[in-house]
């Protein structure tokens, strides 16, 4: 069986100087053998951990280059929360060669199809669940008409 590397994710938790700017990202690996497992607990899968620049000024960043077998998927969530208390990011499906399959733009509880077919909307949904993502309305384009 054929293993890629999928890189350069970048995991991050990290502040403004005052604090009213945040920025945070988390990375789960779907695997249909061990389910739906987050990176940080998925050492096995990790190739390399590098330190990388945070997006502000306070908090720590790392990229991370992970190694997939055929059929498993990475589904990677970043967002900001501004002053004001808006959050707004994306979550991104990534299949076993780093092909970017899908994507889905969050904004304040709304979370809407940006790229990608509408199949993979199903790993977007499993990661809402495992990180309890608030959500008042989904626009995924896998409902039902």
């Amino acid at each position: 069986m054929s293993q890629y590397v999928v890189g350069g994710l970048k995991i991050e938790e990290s502040r403004s100087r005052r604090g009213k700017h945040i920025a945070k990202s988390v990375a789960y690996i779907y695997s249909r053998t061990k389910g739906f497992i987050p990176v940080d607990r998925a050492s096995e899968y990790v190739v390399s951990r590098e330190p990388d620049k945070p997006t502000y000024v306070k908090g720590s960043a790392w990229k991370l280059y992970i190694r997939l077998n055929h059929g498993e998927y990475v589904v990677y969530g970043w967002f900001v929360r501004n002053f004001l208390g808006k959050v707004k990011g994306f979550i991104s499906v990534y299949n076993y060669r780093g092909e970017l399959l899908y994507r889905a733009k969050y904004y304040d509880g709304v979370l809407r199809k940006s790229i990608g077919d509408p199949i993979y909307a199903w790993l977007i949904r499993l990661f809402i669940e495992k990180t309890r993502l608030p959500i008042k309305k989904m626009r995924l384009g896998d409902e039902k008409i």
